[in-house]
């Protein structure tokens, strides 16, 4: 199993006993979201206001992009722990 690379939370570790599918794709992608919002510095350039273009990256941008993809996912899996699931 990868972590971190599964689209559904239902492949990822374990859910509250009760929650409905739909609940726990809804606090999945609330974390996700958090997530994402909190670290969006991460994925713009230095050099420019808007997101990478489909050019080649400079290594700072690469670099920073990965550890924002890191950080997100940190954060998500917190915020998911916090409401009970068991993240792996």
């Amino acid at each position: 199993m990868l972590i971190g690379c599964t689209p559904s939370p239902y492949e990822r570790g374990g859910n509250p006993q009760g929650l409905s599918q739909r609940d726990v794709e809804r606090d999945y992608m609330e974390c996700e979201y958090k997530a994402r919002l909190a670290n969006q510095q991460h994925f713009y350039s230095q050099s420019s206001p808007f997101p990478f273009s489909g050019g080649p990256q400079s290594p700072a941008d690469h670099a920073r992009a990965l550890h924002g993809l890191s950080t997100m996912y940190a954060m998500r899996d917190t915020c998911l722990a916090a409401k009970g699931y068991r993240v792996e």
